[in-house]
């Protein structure tokens, strides 16, 4: 699998199976219509991406390849006019639909029969008296959210899931160094480091961008645990990286036995969907707090707020 995925880390699950994938279109020259599944930044676009490089024409050369923001398709006819014509018909393409719950109604519909493809490995159909025709020896569609639960059911169940999941602690510090080659790490700074990574490989590329811009401003690449420590508190990285509204959160809970989310909220100064959606979640899956009809601070949290 690493032949394939040399430059990314973890999901080595996801990697044995875009792998197995990978394999048999060299054989058959088709793949899957794949939905990447999972929490935002876990590295979809990037396995999708790096699938598509994989993936050859005939004549040996890598296929092109095309990102879509499915929130700037409105319609059929934008997509059958701007994105079939000039870059799917009769070429050889992968195409990534990112953000596919926000596919538009009409296309969604479309594509339930684009995508039924039981037998046979090309599709057509009619819109506005026209046939487009889709072959899929030629062309790979890829879709990917963060919001499954969005999707037309009948239109997901069409698509092979790949569900991403957290990284380990030891991964995100392998994708910190990746992404800052020219620090060195003394100590067991690189471990404090990926302490305070929010499980996901887009946080670790952010927090390698701040180690590096603070190395660099010092004009020394030797990096320990000190300098987080002062990284830290010129940037405000936070224990477990949270954010200061959960950070307020746990304080707030820690001194009230426990509260209901309307008082929460207005002790915040933010919504109550905000605080569900935004904040809440982390502070729940790392087990800070819990929720039995009211909001409670755990032992977890506590030890947390006593760092602060």
């Amino acid at each position: 699998m690493n032949n394939y995925f040399p430059e990314l880390i973890g999901q080595d699950s996801i990697k044995k199976t875009l792998s197995f994938y990978l394999d048999a279109f060299r054989k058959t020259s088709q793949a899957p219509f794949f939905l990447m599944s999972g929490a935002k930044g876990l590295g979809k676009t990037e396995f999708a991406k790096c699938f598509a490089k994989n993936l050859r024409d005939d004549n040996g050369d890598r296929r092109a390849f095309l990102e879509l923001n499915c929130s700037t398709i409105k319609n059929n006819d934008q997509f059958f006019e701007e994105i079939f014509f000039p870059v799917i018909a009769d070429n050889e393409v992968t195409i990534l639909f990112d953000e596919c719950h926000a596919l538009p109604k009409d296309l969604t519909m479309a594509f339930l029969t684009i995508f039924n493809t039981e037998k046979g490995s090309s599709k057509s159909i009619e819109h506005h008296g026209e046939s487009f025709a889709f072959d899929f020896s030629k062309q790979t569609f890829i879709f990917a959210t963060t919001e499954t639960d969005k999707i037309f059911p009948p239109l997901k169940d069409r698509l092979t899931t790949i569900d991403f999941e957290a990284y380990n602690s030891e991964e995100l510090g392998q994708i910190v160094q990746l992404c800052a080659p020219d620090v060195n790490f003394q100590g067991n700074c690189l471990e404090e480091v990926a302490s305070t990574i929010r499980g996901n490989a887009r946080s670790a590329v952010k927090r390698a961008k701040e180690i590096s811009l603070y190395c660099g401003a010092k004009e020394n690449y030797n990096f320990n645990p000190n300098d987080f420590e002062d990284l830290s508190d010129k940037v405000g990285i936070l224990p477990h990286g949270i954010s200061n509204t959960e950070k307020q959160i746990l304080q707030v809970l820690s001194k009230v036995r426990e509260a209901t989310l309307t008082s929460l909220s207005a002790r915040i100064g933010l919504s109550k969907t905000a605080l569900q959606r935004d904040h809440e979640l982390y502070l729940l899956r790392k087990n800070f707090i819990e929720i039995d009809g009211k909001r409670k601070i755990t032992n977890l949290g506590k030890k947390v707020c006593e760092k602060f």
